[in-house]
């Protein structure tokens, strides 16, 4: 099942909530219960190792944006 990372934009609460997709549009604030919600999309970055990696130079893009 899918973690999802949520803001409510009623009482400004962050939560993530594991539920199957089908199921994101009945997810309530836990704090407020509002169903006024934005869905937060981070990105997934993951480390490589190795010198043939891009994310072993600076041009990494996961560099460029702090992440690295």
């Amino acid at each position: 099942m899918p973690t999802y990372e949520f803001n409510c934009t009623k009482c400004d609460n962050r939560f993530e909530v594991r539920v199957p997709m089908a199921g994101k549009e009945q997810v309530r604030c836990p704090q407020c219960e509002s169903q006024e919600l934005r869905e937060i999309f981070a990105a997934n970055i993951s480390k490589s190792r190795g010198t043939d990696s891009p994310c072993a130079t600076d041009s990494c893009p996961s560099k460029r944006f702090g992440f690295g």
